[in-house]
């Protein structure tokens, strides 16, 4: 794969002695915290009062109150990004932890109120309003808000909510992000993790019910913009696929004496991302490019005691993206978590520049990790290719099935096992550690029938942070996984072709549904779930093959 080389990937490359500092300027945000205060305390009042404001009936009116509403969620976004930069900083900054709180409920509050107004004008005067030129952008954020209207909380729900069931949510993420920094083991430890999870479990199927929905699960994938329906048969396809339990009979044929590679400093492994990513495209190796310049200062390598050793990005219309990583050892999955976190702001970057309404910087959890996923499988895909010998090739080819099975049969195991605790807690089938042991064996055996036998598998549920600080997200990677493998798959094919419809997708954000985005960029059709399921087998099937070859004659490593 021939990339393409920039003058500041050159630059980087012959970076001078002392190697360059790599922080986010937090001064393109707010030149300075009290600035920054002032500002937000301006922008919460903002939002209250667009969240009090009546619903105009008339098209021009509509227009400037929805300019209003796309003008308050870049300011709010700018002010989240700064203080969420400062929390992660310092894990300690307990301020500026409550301040990003505060203005991500300011912003659920004002899309609230969008909500609200989609409902009081319905569906005849959403068509009739955005027929003109002015509203006609509009059309599938007032349809989608829409259809979010018909399961909202009314005031009286949402206000009990708020007394009731967010704090239970809140001290039972608290807890069990204690238990894991307790000295005891999960083990020891399993009743009270059992205890946390029915708490979460019991209380979100119960706010489920209040919108119209049977149980949680059901909610939020309404919520990420997936059927439950769809998702049911994406599991059914995945468990019916044998490409996972191929890949680890292959697996199993590794050498014990095998290649370990040496860990990379930071400018070298951002010199193996730019490469991979730069087999894309001029314009996409560019963006990377400009990340990574130091000058710039927008990405951030955070090595100071207090850093919290997590990686995210940040940026939406109107403030430039950048990447945070904490606790950086140079080991492969960091530089690939790095690859992943850089595909998220690059992809921010080009959505700013391009789409012209900020609430359209905004999509489902789903599209954006297919995004990031897609440049894991590109980074770990060009290293296997670069590798200088066969032991080293088989490491990275070995690395990068362990990333695509993992993207697609380990999330639906997930996604599987988390859905069945929300149905077991409801049916009150599951109560105790043992039940969700067994419940777990018996879920990850429809996968792979060795896993009920795995000791490891009794305490997934244990040990999956997501179910308890952020539940039922992981049916995100599972769609996440399905695209990025049938992005790569495409990009493999005919990158000439696939380059310029994949930027086009990136650069126009999320306009209208993903179903209708992936179609007409990309001629993905998000409900050929077996299609999705058998492309991603066939990827590993055939990668699997190429392992299989270079293990049979691998000598041992030196």
């Amino acid at each position: 794969m021939k990339a393409f080389v920039s003058p500041v990937f050159a630059a980087l490359l012959v970076a001078a002695v002392p190697a360059p500092t790599y922080q986010i300027d937090l001064a393109r945000y707010f030149p300075g915290a009290p600035t920054e205060l002032g500002g937000r305390q301006a922008a919460l009042a903002a939002a209250r009062a667009f969240a009090a404001s009546p619903t105009p009936a008339l098209a021009p009116a509509l227009l400037v109150w929805l300019q209003r509403y796309d003008a308050l969620l870049m300011n709010l976004e700018r002010h989240d990004i700064y203080v969420y930069l400062k929390s992660e900083e310092n894990d300690r900054d307990v301020a500026d932890a409550k301040a990003d709180d505060a203005l991500g409920n300011a912003e659920d509050l004002i899309s609230a109120r969008v909500v609200e107004a989609a409902g009081q004008l319905g569906a005849a005067r959403i068509a009739a309003l955005t027929r003109g030129p002015e509203l006609a952008p509009y059309r599938y954020l007032l349809a989608n808000s829409l259809a979010q209207y018909a399961h909202r909380l009314n005031s009286v729900e949402a206000k009990s909510v708020a007394a009731a069931v967010t704090p239970v949510l809140d001290a039972a993420a608290a807890g069990y992000k204690a238990l894991r920094k307790s000295n005891a083991s999960i083990a020891s430890n399993q009743t009270a993790y059992a205890a946390l999870l029915v708490s979460i479990a019991s209380a979100r199927n119960g706010v489920a019910r209040l919108r119209g929905f049977p149980t949680a699960a059901q909610a939020a994938y309404f919520d990420r913009s997936v059927e439950p329906e769809a998702v049911e048969r994406t599991l059914r396809a995945v468990r019916e696929s044998d490409a996972y339990s191929r890949y680890l009979a292959v697996a199993a044929k590794a050498p014990k004496q095998q290649f370990a590679p040496p860990p990379l400093s930071i400018s070298d492994a951002l010199a193996r991302i730019l490469a991979a990513e730069g087999g894309v495209s001029p314009e996409y190796a560019g963006a990377y490019a400009q990340l990574f310049d130091p000058a710039q200062k927008r990405l951030e390598i955070c090595t100071n005691p207090e850093c919290d050793d997590t990686g995210f990005s940040v940026g939406f219309a109107g403030a430039q993206s950048g990447v945070y990583y904490g606790g950086y050892d140079g080991a492969v999955n960091a530089v690939r978590a790095i690859a992943h976190e850089s595909g998220h702001a690059v992809h921010r970057a080009f959505m700013s520049r391009y789409q012209p309404i900020a609430a359209y910087n905004r999509g489902p959890a789903f599209m954006f990790e297919s995004f990031a996923i897609f440049n894991e499988l590109l980074f770990l895909d060009s290293l296997y290719r670069s590798a200088a010998t066969p032991e080293a090739r088989a490491y990275y080819l070995n690395f990068f099935l362990q990333d695509a099975t993992f993207d697609v049969f380990g999330s639906a195991q997930e996604t599987d096992l988390e859905s069945s605790i929300y149905r077991g807690v409801d049916d009150r089938t599951l109560a105790t550690a043992a039940d969700f042991n067994a419940l777990a064996k018996s879920v990850f055996a429809r996968y792979n029938p060795a896993a009920a036998s795995d000791p490891a598998t009794e305490l997934y549920w244990a040990r999956d942070r997501l179910f308890y600080t952020d539940p039922l997200y992981d049916v995100n990677y599972l769609y996440a996984g399905l695209l990025a493998e049938r992005y790569f798959a495409d990009f493999d094919r005919d990158r000439r072709t696939f380059a310029p419809r994949y930027l086009a997708l990136l650069k126009n954000g999320f306009n209208e549904s993903p179903a209708t985005v992936e179609r007409r960029f990309l001629g993905i059709d998000l409900s050929d779930e077996r299609g999705l399921v058998e492309n991603a087998a066939a990827l590993i099937d055939a990668r699997a093959l190429v392992l299989e070859r270079l293990y049979s004659n691998a000598t041992p490593a030196r």
